[in-house]
């Protein structure tokens, strides 16, 4: 698999992710409002959300994986971020954007995961001062069960996945591995 050391979200994919953030901002945070600060502030989370999304995209792109990216409307609850298909199954994806070095662990909401399961959950950090995105790893469905660590950290119960916990986590020497 290829995965570059970074993606740089410029052009049309930074234009699509600017597009739906300010849709989507008054939506997303009445439905899931644990972003402070206001409209302003919600947009950008669902921004940097975005620019997360299109980094998978790109890395999808390189890696010639067959995928449906989510087409849903901004008020609308999404089923996936991509659906990768082959001629025997389908992967529901979810990606999981982070934005500060502090954050250490991937987060799903108990009630998420009960109601509308993800098959696989990708990681990635974004930088904000340049729109670059460095994918992490990911982990699926099963081993985030399979470990079951729940936390609340003020709003509601998310299981929790460490960085530490090393599942299919990419490190800078395994980035540049074989297709």
């Amino acid at each position: 698999m290829i995965v570059r050391e970074n993606y740089v979200i410029t052009g049309s994919l930074y234009d699509e992710a600017v597009s739906y953030a300010k849709k989507a901002r008054a939506f997303t945070s009445n439905r899931h409002d644990f972003h402070s600060g206001g409209l302003s502030n919600k947009e950008r989370k669902m921004f940097e959300g975005k620019l997360g999304e299109k980094a998978v995209k790109l890395l999808l792109i390189d890696n010639n994986i067959r995928f449906i990216e989510d087409t849903s409307s901004y008020y609308e609850r999404d089923e996936f971020d991509f659906l990768l298909v082959n001629e025997n199954e389908q992967l529901k994806v979810d990606v999981k954007t982070r934005t500060e070095d502090f954050h250490i662990r991937t987060l799903e909401m108990v009630e998420q995961a009960e109601t509308h399961p993800k098959d696989i959950y990708i990681s990635v950090r974004l930088f904000r001062e340049s729109n670059t995105v460095v994918i992490l790893g990911w982990f699926s469905y099963k081993d985030m069960i399979r470990k079951g660590q729940i936390e609340n950290q003020g709003y509601l119960d998310n299981y929790v996945m460490y960085d530490s916990d090393k599942v299919h986590y990419f490190s800078q020497k395994e980035k540049r591995c074989k297709k």
